[in-house]
């Protein structure tokens, strides 16, 4: 891990998000070394944002990858490899690149401070996607990816201030999500109270009871 330089550039909030994006993305390439790796929250801002710098008359060399889960190998491959001789490239992904891949030749991240995460409704018993803040433990992982090679530089599009009121970690999955898999499956263990067991963090009380709810008047 090599030192790694923050640059705060907060976003106009009357701004569209992909807007301040290919801004940021344009003064990196401009003063900075290597590829460039940018944070998204999900497909729709990596799309509106590609077609927005492939409009912007960027140089030959430069060339813009998207990278998300449900993309082809052929195209994840493309945004993971090593940029030609005398290239660059511009890497949009969403959380999939924070910690996982290995992506060739970045020296400079840019983090909107955002992914899009599911949250699960017990009132209405519905999963949605959500686009949310990073915690400190994501922003800081990300921040990481410029810092791999040599030393980088990572561009947070928010406030300085604004980085010491990020949670300090991700919420636990099991306080978001649908819990009918789990509630079935201890179901299937013998275990109908989960009091009875031992957890780094205890399902929700509320979620728990809905799961239960939902599989009996499935049985019925």
């Amino acid at each position: 891990m090599y030192p790694v330089r923050h640059v705060y550039r907060p976003r106009d909030p009357r701004a569209r998000l992909e807007d301040e994006v290919a801004a940021a993305t344009r003064t990196a390439l401009a003063g900075e070394p290597g590829s460039v790796l940018v944070f998204l929250p999900g497909e729709a801002e990596i799309r509106r944002t590609e077609e927005m710098l492939n409009s912007a008359n960027l140089p030959s060399s430069i060339s813009v990858r998207p990278l998300y889960g449900s993309m082809g190998f052929a195209e994840q491959d493309a945004a993971l490899n090593q940029a030609p001789e005398g290239s660059r490239k511009i890497v949009l992904a969403t959380t999939i690149a924070e910690t996982s891949l290995t992506i060739e030749g970045i020296g400079t991240v840019i983090d909107t401070g955002f992914k899009r995460s599911p949250r699960f409704d017990p009132a209405s018993g519905m999963t949605s996607l959500e686009t949310v803040r990073v915690s400190l433990a994501s922003a800081d992982q990300r921040r990481g990816r410029a810092g791999r090679l040599g030393p980088g530089v990572c561009y947070r599009l928010w406030p300085e201030a604004e980085t010491r009121a990020l949670a300090a970690h991700d919420q636990p999955e099991i306080l978001v999500s649908d819990l009918t898999p789990l509630v079935l499956e201890l179901a299937a263990w013998g275990v109908h109270a989960p009091s009875s067991l031992s957890w780094l963090d205890p399902p929700p009380a509320p979620a728990f009871a809905q799961a239960q709810d939902l599989l009996e008047r499935l049985e019925g």
